[in-house]
């Protein structure tokens, strides 16, 4: 588990992630700082909506008695609705697709969140080849999502029983990738292929720029070698830094001795 940490008015803030999703921590830490500025966050009872994720902020005490705080989220493998984790890193790597995807795409975010329901046919839910299409929500709580077949011989007959509102989170058992474009705005269509996106396409229809499953990779690959050379770089200058420490603890003390004869001396005198 790798520890990402931080200070906020003089608070020690901690969070902690399964993989190096840097960016994704800072932007988390970036909006906590702004926030104090405003309001009191250093309580068991703060949230943060960012985004598609909620955050909180949990309070604890170190072997050695420090206080220090712990960014906690959703937790999705129970029930997000009331259950939390320290470990972040669904919601950051959720986070980072969905920041990714609108960067790329260049379009205006509309955001819904991990609660907000999607409208699902249910013959689409292990099919290969399916849709999502955002349209406006019909009421609060609805993200304006429709995930459907992609060529459906039988849409003209469905009937209600067809259909299923699920939390936008249950995506992440079924088809994860779709979740890259949840905060996309109203018209937005995509394509998938089992779990890689094939198409987006604005409200215009018009092509909207996507990255695939290999660039994703390349970049991942990247970062990775980045992160991993700051951490080393970090731990160089932690040892230098406790070496230094440690040879000036056992160095003699500078002797002011010179001080006391010019003092002795001049007593004499």
């Amino acid at each position: 588990m790798i520890t990402f940490e931080t200070k906020i008015r003089e608070q020690t803030v901690r969070m902690y992630a399964e993989v190096p999703l840097k960016n994704a921590a800072g932007a988390i830490f970036k909006t906590l700082a702004r926030i104090s500025h405003k309001t009191t966050i250093f309580s068991n009872k703060f949230m943060l909506s960012f985004g598609w994720a909620y955050f909180f902020l949990s309070e604890r005490t170190d072997d050695k008695g420090e206080k220090y705080w712990v960014v906690q989220t959703t937790d999705y493998r129970k029930n997000p609705l009331k259950d939390r984790t320290d470990n972040v890193t669904l919601s950051l790597l959720v986070q980072n697709m969905q920041m990714e995807g609108i960067s790329v795409a260049g379009v205006k975010p509309e955001v819904s969140t991990f609660k907000d329901t999607v409208l699902v046919l249910k013959a689409a839910k292990d099919a290969a080849d399916v849709y999502m299409n955002r349209t406006d929500a019909a009421k609060d709580g609805d993200s304006g999502w429709y995930f459907g077949l992609l060529d459906d011989p039988d849409e003209e007959t469905h009937t209600s029983d067809d259909y299923e509102r699920i939390p936008s989170y249950a995506l992440l058992q079924i088809r994860p990738e779709a979740l890259r474009v949840m905060q996309m705005p109203v018209g937005t269509v995509a394509v998938f292929h089992d779990n890689d996106m094939t198409a987006l396409v604005d409200a215009d229809d018009k092509p909207l720029k996507f990255t695939t499953k290999e660039e994703r990779q390349a970049l991942a690959a990247k970062q990775d070698l980045e992160f991993k050379a700051q951490l080393a770089e970090a731990q160089k200058r932690a040892a230098a830094a406790a070496k230094n420490s440690k040879n000036a603890a056992n160095a003699p003390a500078e002797a002011p001795a010179d001080s006391e004869a010019e003092a002795s001396e001049s007593t004499e005198e």
